[in-house]
């Protein structure tokens, strides 16, 4: 990117994180992007999937730059609406989590995050596709997917991350982790849970998917075979201590492509949204994606 004046249009949604901030934040920020040589046009969100549609109306009239403000589900509705142009995609941090700008390495600061639109190189990344919808992240099956399809959208704005752990503790007495069974590489496996990891990180600063790598057409997966709410407690401590994959009941492995079945219709999040029910078909997409890191 250079400093001439570049066109571009900023979609956010005034409701993520702390949305009444946002709103008082614009100003600024657009005064900040045309001090940088870029001119915004600002692209508020209605409702869900609309920020999917904003972004193919961008890439229809030939803005030569798409900014996203937001959090990651925010992130993957813009990415939906991108995958396969070559357009670059610009992100500013503004949502609960933002576990992309984590593992990316874009600042959190909003005027950092702005130098990376100019002085940040375009790289071309794999996403993640579940059927024909796309994860930068993961997709969570099991436990984790519940935990999103149930949370309630006014917890999560006050509480934050704090309201996926209240409430997936919960559910750690009452859920029934059913069987799920996953199939690869003409082999099958069963477990209660299933993460399919596109990057590292899982939510805030927690690794499921230690061997996942964002520039890896790869997706890096882990099975859960537990059945009770404390072989899941044993998990989390796996987890915070980063060893979780040596446990006898946890399967760990690569594949480019695999399908999870079930007959309970066990619920499935992508990027910490709420996406659908099992069956799904989770597979990686090269070259799916131009993204401005640093």
């Amino acid at each position: 990117m250079t400093a001439k004046a570049t066109k571009a249009i900023l979609i956010y949604n005034p409701e993520s994180g702390r949305g009444r901030q946002k709103q008082r934040t614009l100003p600024d920020l657009l005064a900040r992007l045309k001090a940088l040589g870029i001119e915004a046009d600002p692209a508020p969100t209605e409702a869900a999937g609309h920020a999917t549609e904003l972004a193919r109306a961008a890439l229809q009239r030939k803005v030569p730059l798409v900014i996203v403000w937001g959090g990651d589900g925010t992130v993957n509705e813009v990415a939906r609406g991108m995958l396969g142009s070559e357009t670059p995609l610009g992100i500013l941090p503004g949502g609960t989590v933002n576990v992309f700008a984590r593992e990316t390495g874009i600042p959190f600061s909003l005027e950092e995050a702005c130098r990376v639109l100019v002085e940040g190189k375009p790289k071309v990344i794999p996403v993640g596709m579940a059927g024909e919808r796309p994860f930068l992240l993961m997709a969570g099956i099991g436990i984790d997917g519940e935990v999103v399809h149930r949370l309630d959208a006014g917890w999560k704005k006050r509480l934050g991350t704090l309201a996926f752990w209240i409430l997936g503790f919960r559910l750690l007495a009452s859920y029934a982790f059913a069987p799920l069974k996953v199939r690869v590489d003409g082999k099958e496996l069963e477990g209660t849970g299933v993460v399919a990891g596109n990057v590292r990180l899982y939510g805030s600063g927690y690794v499921i998917t230690p061997e996942a790598r964002l520039e890896e057409p790869m997706l890096d997966v882990v099975v859960f075979q537990g059945r009770s709410g404390l072989d899941y407690l044993r998990y989390l401590f796996g987890v915070a201590g980063g060893f979780h994959v040596k446990f006898k009941d946890v399967v760990h492995f690569h594949a480019e492509r695999l399908e999870v079945v079930a007959t309970d219709g066990q619920h499935y999040q992508l990027d910490g949204e709420p996406a659908g029910k099992v069956p799904v078909q989770l597979a990686i997409r090269p070259n799916a994606l131009t993204v401005l890191l640093p």
